[in-house]
């Protein structure tokens, strides 16, 4: 697995499987909150786009998914 943090803090993982499959992470800082998106079978680019068309939540939206359990609060 190699792992790089770039310049505005974008955290990107890739781990390698046997046969040639891979797998991308890729998380990022939204507010006060973290995203992460894993796949093996979009690209890193797939994924970028992915994290660039997420809409930003409101208080009451993430509250909400925090109490559904949809979403988790961890320090």
């Amino acid at each position: 697995m190699t792992c790089t943090v770039d310049a505005h803090g974008e955290m990107r993982m890739v781990r390698d499987f046997p046969g040639g499959t891979r797998e991308v992470t890729l998380i990022r800082r939204l507010r006060n909150a973290e995203c992460q998106v894993t796949s093996q079978t979009l690209d890193e680019p797939g994924l970028r786009h992915l994290l660039e068309t997420l809409p930003p939540l409101s208080d009451a939206e993430l509250k909400k998914l925090m109490r559904e359990k949809k979403i988790d609060h961890r320090i």
